[in-house]
C-alpha cells in the first residue's frame, strides 16, 4: 500500500534523526565525512525517499540476524548460533500455499518423511529414520512426541496458519533439551496476543483428482494490554490421506478416497503477565486406518492420538545480570488409541508425565553468559481395560532427574560455547552428552565448527516390548559439523555445511513372529553429507534454493536399515534431494509462488510379482526412480478489505504422486500420498491498529 506524504515526511525526519543520532557517538574530531557518507540535510524529501534504506538492514540482513535461543537458551543470530539452523517465517509459509507441517519442512534441506505402521507418517533427517524419538517437536514449548514411542505424526495435523515462525536444528539439540532431540529440533513458534492485536480467521480447502483433500477452518484471538496478554487459537478440520489405491505385502488393495481420515482439532491458549506465563494446548488427531498394521483389515478402524499440555513459568529477572526461570509441565496423552473392532483389538494405554525445571542464566560481563538449571520429571503409564505390560504390571512408573550446563564467550576472535547435560533414569541408567561449538561473523563470513554428543531416551513401549532381557538402553550420537557461509551482497547468502552422524546401540524395531513388536540395541548406524543453501531477498521478492546429500557408507550395520547390495543408501530416502522455493511479486497485491522438489531415486519394499511369496507376504526390493514435484501457489493480499487475502494454486502439477516408504525392513508395504491437488485458501485479519 502506497503510503500517505505525511507518513513519508515523518519517516524521512526519523530515518535523518536516527543518523544524526549514530554520527554523535563517532568520533567528533572527524573534519571531512567519509567518502562514503551523505550529508541528508543537503538532500530534499524526493531524495530522502529514494535512499530510505541506505545504512539499513535488509530483509534479508534482518532475517539472517535475528535472534533465536533454540540452539543456545542465550539468544544468538542465526549465524552465530552454535547449531546448524534454518528459520521458516510466516510469510514464507503463506506464500508457498503450505498445505500442512509436511510441505514445510520438505523444503528444509535433509528432511524427509516416511511411513511407520498405520497409516502414521513420521519424519527422517539427514537420511536417518527419525520419527520415534530421534527428533523432538515443540509447539510454543511442549513436547508434541507422544510418550509410548516418543513418534511424531504428519499430515493435515498442526495448525500452520497460527505459525509466527519456525527454528529448526538440523543436528544434535540433547545437551538442552534431553532425549528427544538426538538429531534435531523442530520449534514452532505460534502468535501470540500483540501478533494477532484483534481476530484472525483462515479456511483451507483441498481437493485430489479422485477426492477430498482437506477442509480445515483456523481462528485465533489476542491482544496485549499494558502487561496483560491472551491469546486463543482453535483447529477444526477433516482430512484424508490419499485418493490412491494402496496394496499390501499380500496383494490386497484398498481404495483410500475418503477412507484414509486425517482430522486435526486443536485448542491452543496463551496467557501472560509480567513474567508470569501460562500455556495450555489441546490437540486431538483423528485418522480412519484401511491400511492396517500388515495386511489390510476388512474395514478400515479409527484410531486417534490425544493430547493435553500445560505449562506454568515465571521469568525472574533479579538484576540485569541474573534471570531465574521455575517452570512446571504436565502431559496426558492416549497415543495410538483404537477402539476393540471385527478389524483391530483394542488399543487403549494412558501416558503422563509432570516435569519440573529451574533455571539461571547469569550475564558475567558483556560477552560472557552462563546458563545452568535443574528439571526432574516423572512418567506414568496406565493400561485402561486391554490388557497388562510384558511384566504383568497394569501400571510402570519411570523417575528421571536431570542437570544442565552451558558457557558462553563472545569474543572478537571467535564465540565458544560449551556445556554439557547429564541424564539419570531410573529405568535404563544414565546419559552424560557434552557440546562444544566455534562461531563467529566477519563482516559478510560466518563459520561454525561443532562437536556435539546426544542421545535418545528409551521410550514406555521401547522399555516395556525389549527383546531381549538386558533391556533397552540409551543409544548414544556424536555429531561434528562444519559451517560456512558468505554474504554475497546485502541481499543474498550463499551457505555450506558438511556432517558426520555416527550412533552407537541404536534402538532397532523388530517384528517378531505374528504382529509382534520387539526392541533392541543394535551395533551402529549412521550418516555424513553435505547440506548448500543461497538465499536472496530483492524488491520483487525472494529465491531460495538448497541441495542436500548423504551417504551411509561405512557408517550402519544395521540390516533393517540397509539397502542390499547398496551400502551408500539407506531405505526409503533419497542421496540427493534439491529444494527451490520463490515468490515473486506482481504488482503491491499479487505474487505468484512457485516451488520445486527433486528427489533422486530411492528403494523399498513392495509385493512381490511371486504369487508364492505374496501369498506369505514376502516383499520384493524394489528402486523408485527420480521424481520432481512442481507447485504453484497464487497469492492476493489486502482484496477488498484491508486484512483480507486469498490464494489458489496446484501441488504436483505434473502428478507424480507421493509415496511414503517404509525406512526399514518391516511389515508395511509404501503408503500413498495425495495425487495432484488444487488448493484454496482464504484468510481474514481484523486487526485493530495499534495507539501511536
Amino acid at each position: 500500500m502506497i503510503s500517505p506524504f505525511r507518513f513519508k515526511f515523518f519517516f524521512a525526519l526519523l530515518i535523518v534523526w536516527g543518523i544524526q543520532n549514530a554520527k554523535a557517538q563517532q568520533d567528533s574530531t572527524r573534519s571531512k565525512p567519509g567518502k562514503d557518507s551523505i550529508d541528508y540535510y543537503d538532500l530534499n524529501l524526493e531524495q530522502l525517499m529514494k535512499i530510505k534504506g541506505h545504512d539499513l538492514p535488509t530483509e534479508l540482513e534482518s532475517l539472517i540476524n535475528s535472534l533465536i535461543s533454540v540452539a543456545s537458551k542465550k539468544p544468538l543470530s542465526t549465524r552465530e548460533s552454535p547449531s546448524i539452523v534454518t528459520l521458516v517465517t510466516a510469510e514464507e509459509i503463506k506464500n508457498s500455499g503450505a498445505r500442512d507441517l509436511v510441505d514445510v519442512l520438505r523444503l528444509v534441506p535433509g528432511i524427509d518423511f516416511g511411513v511407520d505402521v498405520e497409516g502414521v507418517v513420521g519424519i527422517a533427517i539427514r537420511g536417518n529414520w527419525a520419527h520415534e524419538g530421534k527428533v523432538l517437536l515443540l509447539i510454543d514449548g511442549q513436547e508434541m512426541n507422544e510418550m509410548l514411542y516418543a513418534s511424531t505424526q504428519f499430515g493435515n495435523h498442526y495448525p500452520i496458519d497460527q505459525i509466527k515462525r519456525i527454528e529448526i536444528i538440523r543436528g544434535p539439540g540433547s545437551a538442552i533439551y534431553g532425549g528427544y532431540a538426538e538429531y534435531g529440533v523442530i520449534n514452532i513458534i505460534t502468535q501470540s496476543g500483540a501478533d494477532i492485536n484483534g481476530i484472525s480467521v483462515a479456511g483451507t480447502y483441498g481437493a485430489m483428482k479422485d477426492g477430498m483433500a482437506r477442509q480445515n477452518i483456523s481462528i485465533a484471538a489476542g491482544k496485549k494490554i499494558n502487561d496483560f496478554e491472551f491469546s486463543i487459537a482453535g483447529l477444526v478440520g477433516q482430512g484424508n490421506r490419499s485418493d490412491q489405491v494402496y496394496s499390501d505385502f499380500t496383494g490386497r488393495t484398498f481404495n483410500m478416497a475418503g477412507s484414509s481420515s486425517l482430522n486435526p482439532n486443536n485448542v491452543n491458549i496463551g496467557l501472560s503477565w509480567k513474567g508470569l506465563s501460562f500455556r495450555g494446548i489441546y490437540d486431538s488427531y483423528q485418522t480412519s486406518v484401511g491400511d492396517g498394521y500388515d495386511k489390510i483389515p476388512p474395514k478400515p478402524y479409527s484410531q486417534d492420538f490425544n493430547s493435553m499440555f500445560a505449562e506454568l513459568k515465571y521469568v525472574w529477572q533479579i538484576n540485569k545480570k541474573i534471570t531465574i526461570t521455575p517452570r512446571v509441565n504436565y502431559k496426558r496423552q492416549q497415543p495410538w488409541l483404537t477402539p476393540q473392532s471385527d478389524s483391530v483389538a483394542a488399543f487403549n494405554i494412558l501416558a503422563e508425565r509432570i516435569s519440573a525445571n529451574l533455571s539461571l542464566s547469569y550475564n558475567i560481563t558483556r560477552n560472557i553468559n552462563l546458563v545452568t538449571g535443574v528439571e526432574v520429571f516423572h512418567d506414568a503409564s496406565t493400561e485402561l481395560d486391554t490388557g497388562h505390560f510384558v511384566d504383568g504390571s497394569k501400571m510402570v512408573n519411570y523417575m528421571n532427574y536431570s542437570g544442565f550446563l552451558q558457557g558462553l564467550v563472545k569474543h572478537r576472535i571467535v564465540n565458544v560455547i560449551f556445556g554439557a547435560r547429564y541424564d539419570k533414569n531410573s529405568q535404563y541408567g544414565d546419559a552424560l552428552v557434552p557440546r562444544v561449538g566455534l562461531t563467529k561473523k566477519i563482516n559478510r563470513t560466518n563459520f561454525k565448527l561443532l562437536y556435539s554428543q546426544s542421545f535418545r531416551s528409551p521410550a514406555i513401549e521401547n522399555i516395556n516390548q525389549a527383546l531381549t532381557p538386558q533391556g533397552i538402553r540409551p543409544e548414544r550420537t556424536e555429531v561434528i559439523e562444519l559451517e560456512g557461509g558468505y554474504q554475497l551482497t546485502r541481499k543474498s547468502l550463499f551457505t555450506i555445511n558438511i556432517y558426520n552422524i555416527s550412533t552407537l546401540n541404536p534402538i532397532v524395531y523388530y517384528v517378531v513372529g505374528l504382529n509382534t513388536d520387539a526392541y533392541v540395541n543394535f551395533g551402529h548406524s549412521g550418516t555424513r553429507g553435505i547440506e548448500t543453501e543461497y538465499r536472496t531477498r530483492q524488491r520483487w521478492g525472494y529465491i531460495t534454493a538448497n541441495y542436500a546429500f548423504y551417504t551411509a557408507q561405512g557408517s550402519t550395520e544395521v540390516p533393517n536399515y540397509q539397502v542390499p547390495g547398496n551400502s551408500n543408501q539407506l531405505l526409503a530416502f533419497p542421496s540427493h534431494k534439491i529444494n527451490f522455493n520463490a515468490s515473486i511479486n506482481l504488482n503491491k497485491h499479487f505474487s505468484i509462488n512457485p516451488s520445486v522438489l527433486f528427489r533422486s531415486a530411492s528403494y523399498g519394499y513392495v509385493t512381490n510379482t511371486n504369487p508364492d511369496s505374496a501369498a506369505l507376504g514376502i516383499p520384493l526390493l524394489h528402486k523408485f526412480e527420480a521424481q520432481v514435484f512442481v507447485n504453484l501457489f497464487l497469492n492476493c493480499n489486502n482484496i477488498f478489505v484491508k486484512g483480507l487475502s486469498a490464494g489458489i494454486g496446484v501441488y504436483d502439477i505434473f502428478d507424480q504422486q507421493t509415496l511414503f516408504i517404509e525406512p526399514y525392513n518391516g511389515p508395511h508395504a509404501p503408503l500413498p500420498g495425495t495425487s495432484r491437488e488444487l488448493v484454496v485458501r482464504l484468510r481474514y485479519d481484523l486487526t485493530k491498529e495499534k495507539k501511536e
